[in-house]
């Protein structure tokens, strides 16, 4: 009985007492995955209605985002000034047929890019693909976001890429119904959050990137760990102390939490850092 009691003590003492582990692993965040299914569901519902006929002012906002597509992905000068048409013409079918038809030519788009993708084992740049993924689809093929390696996006992320990039485009990725929801902003950012980062000289923008997306993630998201996100970044960039004043931070905003012993140790390997 007394072995058993000191056994169960030290294990306790193992689980509690910070020890020191390098912050490496950036927090998730959380998904819905029913509601996301739900969306995905709704999103092909959308695409077949739009498959069966839009009305001409939409597909006119279709075919001129095409032409965009093709002038941003070969970074020709006149994509910025086809990026205005193309809004001009999605104002005017907004105006006529109402957001929905606009929703459903989006929802198209989206999954004849990424059935394009699926096409072939190679990401190479297709018309089909350069016509609807733009620079999108010059940004994903430099970071291998189209192949089979650790970069490479689901087809669920690819779809709610496209949807936010295809919003933004036509100047509507602020506007209600076009605006990601939170869900969608985790998936998104949840992808590029989870990007290798590199070991070569690219290493340090690499993190920066990922600064940048978990403050803005943050803006979206008010229960995602934003300061321990921080404080594993800046750790890797080398800045233990930095990291060990946004580990305390979060500590102090949830001093119990799923969380917090990964913190713990995390700020245990800052004051190993510190102290050398």
């Amino acid at each position: 009985m007394a072995l058993s009691i000191v056994l169960a003590a030290a294990l306790t003492a193992a689980l509690v007492v910070p020890r020191g582990v390098a912050p490496e692993a950036v927090p998730e965040p959380i998904i819905d995955r029913i509601e996301q299914t739900a969306r995905d569901e709704q999103e092909a519902e959308r695409a077949a209605r739009a498959a069966g006929g839009l009305p001409f002012e939409v597909r006119s906002v279709g075919e001129a985002y095409r032409n965009w597509g093709r002038a941003a992905f070969a970074h020709e000068d006149v994509a910025p000034q086809l990026a205005e048409q193309l809004q001009r013409l999605a104002q005017v079918a907004s105006h006529a047929h109402g957001d929905e038809s606009l929703l459903d030519l989006r929802a198209l788009q989206a999954q004849l890019f990424v059935r394009s993708l699926a096409l072939g084992s190679e990401p190479e740049p297709t018309r089909e693909r350069r016509e609807l993924g733009g620079d999108f689809f010059a940004l994903g093929l430099e970071h291998g976001w189209f192949g089979s390696g650790p970069e490479a996006a689901e087809p669920h992320e690819l779809l709610t890429l496209f949807r936010v990039h295809w919003a933004d485009v036509l100047g509507l990725g602020r506007r209600h119904p076009f605006a990601p929801t939170l869900n969608e902003w985790r998936v998104y950012y949840r992808f590029l959050l989870a990007q290798p980062i590199s070991d070569g000289p690219e290493r340090e923008g690499d993190v920066r990137r990922k600064l940048g997306y978990v403050a803005a993630l943050a803006e979206h998201d008010r229960n995602y760990p934003f300061h321990l996100a921080r404080g594993v970044l800046l750790y890797q960039l080398g800045n233990p102390l930095g990291a060990a004043t946004e580990l305390r931070a979060h500590l102090l905003q949830h001093p119990d939490g799923p969380w917090t012993l990964r913190a713990r140790n995390y700020l245990a390997a800052c004051g190993a850092a510190l102290a050398e």
